[in-house]
């Protein structure tokens, strides 16, 4: 067995913070990274930017506009806007140089983004998360004390009645214990669906790792659809066309032209609201998709200011200047995940979560846009000091016998995000629901011992979720049930 203070299970923007943190409090770390490159991870393919009020901005408006979007809890609000900017500032701007866009004076330059009343998103073009990604794996790799493992696949939780005390993974071919106080910052599920803007790793692992564990989550349905991703004929991992297009004048239009979202914000309004308005106008289109018109900026302005998107669109033969580019809705954030309080800790003893695949009462039924990042970047912050000061972890558990799943047949990885996206997706109905739920049985009864074992347990308690909520709320919609209060939506 390895021993360590510390196990970070994933190194995107959470378990970059959480190593750091730690190893700063004198904490030996390993940071685990399922991509032999460990730059891989959710946030590299975050687009639009991070949250960063302008320091005239009182924090309360933040909060008013996080709690409006998603009805989540006040405290976990009230933390992200008291700690954040600071810790921006101090860690990913002073101290790691990420080099975020500035207007000709010097000065940071914030967009807008849907559902935010100001203009608080700072970004690097259109690449935002790369930026923040590689600033960070470059300041990990040099942190004393921090050793990374590039290529694992964590199999379980070392766990018992004493709570976690490490991890169980396959490493160089090798099944390796790795022993102390574990962080999960895995990321999110979005690829178990048909239509993702997620990377092809993002299966809710680390939720399955808790769960079998023992260990709370919640809100697991509460998952968001983004309405602007690239259509393609081929191909289902869609590319993300960012919020930020809009936030800066694009407008979502049918295929004579004219604007399809009729509400008071127009296409910048709320994701939600926004999803569905794509999704049923699909359904009259051919091809199936709408448009995002962004013809307004001036010659050569969106090329600059979106550049990875501006290539995308001309490697399938759409000049973005000159023409409207044909969009989607995608299956793009999670909103639940493993319970964790404002350190971190989960309801299993030794065990914390931050980033994506944590609940940590932020987001409630809807994110609000850019929240993720500085989501991950706080909690994970919080979380690595908190596991560094809570001493030793406890004695290792014996090592149990785990053998990797074997894979599973490509036409059952299909099905089970076809079922995702017809059962679970952007408009749910019970029974949809409850014929999703027992396709997954199936699917579950023939592959469960395979490598599609975890997603399926994910991807059931998604369903499930979904069916015990008798209300619409937030990015859970179902045609066959009331529409909740308190969540404006974002």
């Amino acid at each position: 067995m390895l021993r360590f203070d510390l196990v970070v299970v994933g190194g995107g923007i959470a378990g970059c913070a959480a190593a750091l943190s730690a190893a700063r409090e004198g904490a030996r770390v390993a940071l685990l990274t399922r991509h032999p490159d460990p730059e891989e991870s959710n946030t590299r393919y975050a687009q639009g930017g991070i949250i960063h009020p302008d320091p005239d901005e009182p924090p309360e408006l933040l909060i008013h506009d996080i709690l409006e979007a998603g009805g989540g809890e006040p405290e976990a609000a009230r933390l992200l806007a008291a700690e954040g900017p600071e810790l921006v500032e101090r860690l990913l701007i002073e101290e790691l140089g990420v080099p975020f866009d500035r207007d000709e004076g010097g000065a940071l330059h914030r967009t807008r983004e849907a559902a935010h009343s100001t203009a608080r998103v700072i970004h690097r073009r259109d690449t935002t998360g790369a930026a923040i990604q590689e600033a960070l794996t470059r300041a990990v790799l040099a942190q004393e004390g921090v050793q990374v493992f590039a290529g694992v696949r964590a199999l379980s939780l070392l766990s018992g009645e004493g709570g976690c005390s490490g991890v169980v993974a396959l490493y160089r071919g090798e099944i390796l214990g790795i022993v102390g106080h574990t962080v999960l910052a895995t990321g999110g599920l979005g690829a178990l669906y048909r239509h993702t803007t997620n990377p092809p790793g993002a299966l809710g692992e680390g939720i399955a790792l808790a769960l079998r564990a023992g260990a709370r989550v919640a809100d697991l349905h509460y998952v968001q659809f983004h309405p602007t991703a690239l259509y393609e004929k081929e191909g289902e991992r869609r590319f993300l066309v960012s919020e930020a297009v809009r936030g800066e004048g694009a407008v979502l239009v049918g295929e004579d032209g004219e604007e399809i979202v009729d509400h008071p914000l127009g296409s910048l309004a709320p994701r939600d609201v926004v999803a569905r308005v794509v999704w049923s106008a699909m359904a009259e289109s051919d091809p199936p998709c709408v448009y995002l018109d962004a013809t307004g900026h001036p010659p050569g302005r969106f090329a600059a200011r979106f550049p990875a998107i501006y290539a995308r669109c001309r490697e399938i033969g759409i000049d973005p200047e000159r023409e409207r580019i044909p969009v989607v809705p995608a299956a793009h954030y999670s909103c639940g995940g493993v319970e964790a309080d404002a350190n971190g800790r989960t309801t299993l003893e030794g065990l914390w979560a931050a980033g994506e695949v944590a609940r940590t009462g932020l987001h409630g039924a809807n994110r609000l846009a850019s929240t993720s990042l500085l989501e991950g970047l706080v909690w994970g912050w919080r979380a690595g000091r908190d596991a560094a000061s809570s001493g030793c972890a406890r004695p290792p558990l014996p090592l149990p016998q785990i053998a990797p799943p074997a894979p599973a047949p490509e036409a059952a990885w299909r099905r089970l995000r076809e079922v995702m996206w017809e059962c679970g997706g952007i408009l749910r109905t019970a029974a949809g629901l409850q014929r999703g739920i027992e396709e997954l049985e199936e699917l579950r009864e023939r592959y469960g011992r395979t490598e599609l074992g975890s997603p399926l347990l994910v991807a059931r308690a998604i369903l499930e979720g979904a069916l015990a909520e008798g209300e619409s709320r937030g990015c859970h919609h179902r045609e066959d049930a009331p529409v909740g209060s308190g969540v404006r939506g974002a």
